[in-house]
């Protein structure tokens, strides 16, 4: 195996504004024949933190998105195409594709076109008999992630699924809960009362996670919520749903 370290230029922080540039760390290693890592990849059945890409040409920034959103982070296999046994279990099929300097570009692209860029490592396995490129993409250190076109996902049942407002949320005090909350009561002194907390709803971070239709209404408010508000406030009250949460995160720093 041959392995090494570089310095990729990619645009940093939340927006792509001029001069916002910034360098991100790539691991880069090429295998002769098939890793070990690899090939339990390849031998698995379910799809829940792998993803499987017969060419680059269906590499898309999603697909970087959903596994730094995740818990676990995945893997993605370029030059694998999902097929079945003829007992109709799922296996994968090695194809192969081409690997250079170009392609690897490409891949690069996809992970710095996100927002905040992914970070990843880049292996090229089998290369002495039919190449492909093993992805490896960690959970993110800044979720939540999305696209340039600000789609958010995560990885669960085997795709990439939408991320419902809840859920970001949940993702964003996670990652930075108690420089939101300084923020949120302060941005919330301008409604001129009360406002009921997003701790208060009776559902853990992990519950919204995991159960995004249920915990929604929760962080939206509900009859419920009046309890929070303040003996002081009054009919002009702003109620607050998880949408209006996330767009407060919008305008972050």
């Amino acid at each position: 195996m041959t392995n090494e370290n570089a310095l990729v230029q990619v645009y940093g922080g939340r927006s792509f504004s001029a001069g916002n540039l910034d360098w991100m760390e790539v691991e880069f290693g090429e295998f002769q024949a098939i890793s070990d890592r690899a090939n339990r990849l390849l031998s698995r059945e379910g799809d829940f933190d792998v993803a499987f890409k017969k060419s680059i040409s269906g590499l898309e920034s999603d697909d970087f998105v959903s596994f730094a959103n995740s818990a676990a982070g995945g893997t993605i296999l370029i030059g694998v195409n999902r097929t079945r046994h003829g007992n109709g279990r799922p296996k994968a099929a090695l194809v192969g594709c081409t690997v250079g300097d170009r392609e690897r570009l490409k891949i690069l692209a996809k992970a710095s076109q996100c927002v905040p860029p992914v970070p990843v490592s880049i292996f090229v396995e089998n290369y002495a008999e039919r190449p492909f490129y093993r992805i490896e993409i960690p959970s993110g250190p800044h979720k939540p992630y999305c696209t340039l076109g600000g789609t958010y996902k995560i990885r669960g049942n085997g795709r990439n699924e939408m991320l419902y407002p809840a859920q970001l949320l949940a993702l964003f005090l996670e990652a930075e809960g108690g420089e939101f909350a300084r923020w949120f009561q302060q941005a919330t002194t301008s409604v001129g009362s009360a406002v009921p907390s997003v701790w208060d709803t009776g559902s853990s971070i992990a519950d919204l996670l995991e159960a995004p239709s249920e915990a929604a209404p929760n962080a939206a408010g509900n009859s419920a919520d009046s309890a929070a508000f303040s003996k002081g406030a009054t009919e002009s009250n702003v109620r607050l749903s998880s949408q209006d949460l996330c767009g407060f995160l919008m305008r972050l720093p």
